[in-house]
């Protein structure tokens, strides 16, 4: 019997946006909370992060991001520290998209290499849990995780290898 999807070897990177505008502030505003931004200290934790991260993965593929401010400014520094991969705004990790909905795009379209997610809580703490049968997981902003598939991506399918806060990315 053969497994089409057998010869893949795909690892995620999970990574929730780093620190951003507070809510409450934002919305006195009267912008779309999807238009909040990364507060300088994110900027700045989120570059010096990246750039350790960027020590030891080996390359990525391609960036998908959830099309919100933080997100996509938490994208283009991973992008700018990681190299040559591109960023994708990509609806399935808009806050509330359903795990099953991703995992059915990446099946479909991501073969094997190095993905990096950018999104939200509680979305990716459920997505991770979702793809490895996890119990619980807890993403802290700016966190980053990876998963380990040797198949398609699909649910109870991922290696957790590791998760890791962004105060000890940035100083590992």
């Amino acid at each position: 019997m053969s497994d089409a999807g057998a010869d893949r070897d795909l690892t995620l990177i999970i990574v929730r946006h780093s620190q951003a505008e507070d809510p409450a502030a934002f919305a006195a505003t009267g912008a779309p909370d999807c238009e909040r931004p990364l507060t300088p200290q994110g900027v700045k934790r989120m570059k010096r992060a990246a750039r350790r991260m960027a020590e030891w993965l080996d390359g990525v593929d391609r960036i998908l991001t959830s099309p919100c401010t933080r997100a996509e400014h938490t994208a283009r520094i991973l992008a700018d520290e990681l190299g040559r991969a591109r960023v994708e705004s990509f609806a399935e990790l808009t806050p509330g998209a359903e795990p099953e909905a991703l995992s059915r795009w990446l099946e479909g379209e991501v073969g094997s290499g190095c993905v990096v997610l950018v999104g939200h809580e509680p979305d990716l703490s459920h997505l991770i849990a979702w793809l490895c049968g996890a119990v619980s997981v807890e993403m802290k902003k700016g966190a980053a995780c990876a998963l380990h598939f040797d198949g398609p991506p699909a649910k109870g399918s991922g290696t957790l290898i590791w998760l890791l806060p962004q105060s000890l990315l940035r100083n590992l």
